[in-house]
């Protein structure tokens, strides 16, 4: 057994003393000058050298303490984990989102209500470590802070300085004119950017159809109707295809030098749509411009029309056809030939190219016409010919049949071949597959088809754009038809916001001139002579513009073989060929410049005439006569 000493027996007897204190008064004051706790006190430690030495543990032993205490303090020595600072560690139940061990740092805490004595650049919110920081309400993060310093609002992986997941409101002006800043202008109600720290702010919102750095661009209203006469009906003809004519029975639509003919033409919806025409309204006429007219006249014409995806027409397309217009009897005569449609009108879906199909049966032949077309880049027809050519015999088919007749069926006169009751083939009917010779009891003939690179111009009576979208880029905005400018003063000025006839900021100007094509035209030739400067609005086209001396003149045309006001080779091989209103520029100036020279040239020889007038008299005078 255990021997109890004097020193054990006074531990005892302490505890003994102890747990009746603890048991009389539920406080322990430990301190050595014997006074006692304090009232308020559980337990009243009171040293001046001496303190308190809380159990010492690792952080794996503590995360096997038991949880049913509210608090604990214990002393983690350790520094094993980052997230587990060295220090002294609480655990609390009613900590969010969950309980857990809360480490009391030596550090100053921010407190609910603020916190005073901080300073800037020493005191912060966040980490200290290579962690983001989170801000959460009712659990939930609403906030993030990365440590790449990005700021993300709903979203936990911000791409940006500040990424917002969800609508930004600005509803309040600017304090200054900072460029990169956005403010909401309540005059307006439109929102404004800075873009350049001065105060010039653009509005944001593009209801002015304009983008910054853009081609400027105007979406009108189509204001669609049918062209006053022939002569101003659109015309496909386009102006990168060279010029030629179809003469041959293949490709000319009026082709009579065989009795039948189908004839099938693609065109681009490009060529439409250039032409301002628009897409599904009715187009109630097509046209051929014929090189010559008269002659015998083509019997039992039709014309039809079609939307197509097809980009090319290799082979003859036999379905889907609009029949748009028939005639009985049709003479072509020279120029535009125009079939205004009589059975159907035919619309342009505004996306799809269009075909044209032109096909006849008649019961002789002559000559063919030809019709003025252009070069493509693509196969644009396919025509196939024949005269009165049919199939071999089919019961009942009514087609033809030639060489003997069934049995029943009467013989034509003596010496046809034409069986009673038969008939060759419709050219409107005609088929890549159709038997090309001829079936009428006459000679027989074989016919032909194909496809080309070629098509006719095309004259429609459809309606048009009257107002041309502009698209063009630069510093003003272009139309090819010109653009209405009112020339009362103060036109680009009135109204109440927001119908205000001009919005902000920038400033509208016109000038007066007159295009040829694309080519501003400029009569500053005589100006530049006689007034020694042009007029304000031919500014432009004088720049660089010099007069030469006759003199100078001649040694420029000998050193630069071309006249100084027509664009040499050089200039050709480099840009390319020059456009017909710029030639035609080129010669107005140069007749103007010619005109100026022998202007010149009259004033010379009047001197000189002068001059000999007054030389021839001083002679007669010195020999006394």
């Amino acid at each position: 057994m255990r021997t109890i000493t004097p020193r054990t027996m006074r531990s005892l007897f302490t505890i003994g003393m102890l747990a009746s204190a603890i048991g009389a008064q539920a406080q322990i004051g430990i301190n050595a000058t014997g006074a006692v706790p304090n009232s308020s006190a559980m337990l009243d430690l009171n040293s001046t050298t001496r303190g308190l030495l809380v159990p010492r543990m690792t952080g794996a032993q503590k995360s096997h303490l038991g949880r049913h205490r509210r608090r604990r303090p214990y002393h983690l020595p350790d520094l094993a984990a980052v997230l587990e600072p060295d220090g002294y560690w609480y655990y609390d139940t009613d900590l969010l989102p969950a309980p857990g061990w809360v480490n009391v740092s030596i550090n100053q805490p921010w407190h609910w209500g603020g916190n005073a004595g901080t300073t800037v650049g020493t005191n912060y919110i966040g980490t200290s470590n290579n962690q983001g920081f989170v801000m959460r309400t009712n659990g939930t993060e609403r906030m993030r802070l990365t440590t790449a310093g990005l700021v993300g609002i709903g979203t936990i992986t911000p791409a940006e300085q500040l990424d917002v997941v969800g609508a930004v409101v600005v509803n309040a002006t600017a304090v200054g004119n900072n460029a990169g800043t956005m403010r909401f202008n309540a005059a307006t109600g439109a929102h404004e950017g800075n873009v350049d720290g001065t105060a010039n702010w653009y509005q944001l919102e593009n209801v002015f159809m304009k983008e910054r750095a853009q081609p400027y661009m105007s979406d009108p209203t189509p204001a669609c109707g049918y062209a006053a006469s022939v002569a101003l009906y659109p015309t496909i003809d386009n102006p990168a295809f060279p010029a030629t004519t179809l003469v041959g029975t293949i490709e000319t639509p009026y082709s009579r030098f065989w009795e039948d003919g189908r004839h099938q033409y693609l065109y681009q919806a490009s060529d439409l749509s250039s032409l301002g025409i628009c897409p599904n309204t009715n187009i109630i006429g097509a046209g051929f411009s014929a090189t010559a007219g008269g002659g015998a006249a083509i019997a039992n014409t039709q014309l039809s029309m079609k939307n197509t995806t097809n980009v090319a027409w290799p082979t003859l397309d036999p379905a889907g056809w609009t029949v748009c217009h028939t005639a009985a009897s049709f003479t072509p005569v020279a120029g535009w030939n125009m079939h205004n449609f009589n059975v159907t009108p035919f619309q342009w879906n505004g996306t799809w190219n269009v075909a044209v199909e032109f096909c006849f049966n008649q019961n002789d032949w002559t000559t063919n016409v030809g019709v003025n077309a252009e070069t493509t880049n693509y196969t644009a027809l396919y025509g196939i010919y024949c005269d009165a050519c049919g199939h071999a015999f089919t019961p009942g088919s009514a087609t033809c049949f030639f060489s003997s007749c069934p049995i029943g069926t009467p013989v034509p006169n003596p010496g046809g071949v034409l069986c009673t009751g038969y008939s060759h083939t419709n050219g409107c009917s005609l088929l890549t597959t159709s038997t090309l010779t001829t079936c009428d009891g006459t000679f027989q003939y074989t016919g032909a088809q194909g496809s080309a690179n070629r098509r006719p111009l095309l004259k429609l009576n459809a309606q048009i754009n009257t107002i041309i979208p502009v698209q063009l880029s630069g510093d003003f905005i272009y139309s090819p038809n010109g653009v209405v400018v009112e020339r009362t003063a103060g036109w680009g000025l009135g109204g109440v916001a927001p119908n205000q006839r001009f919005k902000g900021p920038g400033t509208i100007s016109a000038e007066i001139g007159v295009w040829g094509g694309t080519v501003l035209l400029s009569d500053h030739v005589f100006d530049m002579y006689y007034d020694g400067k042009p007029r304000e609005e031919d500014m432009a086209r004088a720049a660089g513009y010099q007069h030469y001396p006759i003199a100078e003149m001649a040694n420029y045309v000998e050193r630069e073989h071309h006249l100084p006001t027509i664009d040499g080779r050089d200039k050709w091989n480099s840009q390319g060929k020059f456009s017909l209103d710029d030639i035609n520029t080129q010669l107005w100036v140069t007749v103007e410049e010619q005109a100026l020279y022998i202007k010149e040239l009259n004033e010379r020889m009047d001197l000189l005439r002068q001059h000999l007038v007054r030389k021839r008299l001083a002679e007669l005078q010195k020999s006394g006569n």
